[in-house]
């Protein structure tokens, strides 16, 4: 809960909103190109799945490419449809998020795959459920093994949950509540060279 409050403070940072709506509109960044990109079966993990997660830094070895979408397709289609589409992460219960683990451990039982990338993909199949949790939101949230934990207690306040959606631009208005939330992790946290230049842009820093 510590780990929330911190985060939720976080969200009214001066610029942020500015930071938020640049990942969006620019060019250089996924923007919505991740959720958009072809098509998205809520059942099925396609190649444009893989693509989509690719605009993530994320490099997809080809054997991997291979048992995803070759070998193991039909297990993991399986355990993916098992997992609610049209319910969010703050109402979730036990029990969905026990679907997910499924998938999760399927997935990173592939040589290829960690966390990063797998929830990336989960991200990308289930937006509405399923956090991004790479190595800036692990760095971010400063509670080991409890990501998913702080960014669910988090968004179970509706205050975060608004302090969250103050800062959807309007280019982003079909995305998902946690993919805003990931932006705003990833623009405030990230030591990119990119990440940095917004936040100087977005008034962010003292540079």
């Amino acid at each position: 809960r510590a780990a929330a409050r911190r985060l939720c403070a976080n969200l009214t940072a001066r610029g942020l909103d500015r930071a938020v709506a640049a990942y969006f509109s620019e060019p250089n960044f996924a923007g919505m190109t991740f959720s958009d990109l072809g098509r998205n079966p809520p059942g099925e993990i396609i190649a444009d799945d893989m693509l989509a997660v690719a605009l993530l830094d994320i490099t997809w070895r080809p054997e991997v490419v291979r048992i995803v979408l070759g070998s193991h397709q039909q297990q993991l289609s399986e355990m993916l449809a098992a997992i609610p589409q049209a319910i969010d992460l703050w109402d979730a219960s036990d029990d969905a998020l026990r679907h997910i683990d499924v998938l999760w451990d399927a997935l990173t039982a592939i040589d290829g795959i960690g966390t990063a990338s797998a929830t990336k993909l989960l991200a990308r199949k289930r937006p509405r459920l399923c956090p991004i949790s790479d190595s800036v939101v692990i760095k971010a949230v400063d509670v080991p093994g409890r990501t998913w934990d702080v960014l669910r207690c988090l968004l179970q306040d509706p205050a975060a949950r608004t302090e969250v959606e103050a800062l959807r631009p309007a280019i982003a208005a079909e995305a998902s509540l946690l993919r805003i939330l990931d932006v705003a992790l990833w623009v405030s946290h990230s030591g990119s060279a990119a990440a940095q230049c917004v936040r100087e842009r977005a008034g962010m820093t003292d540079s």
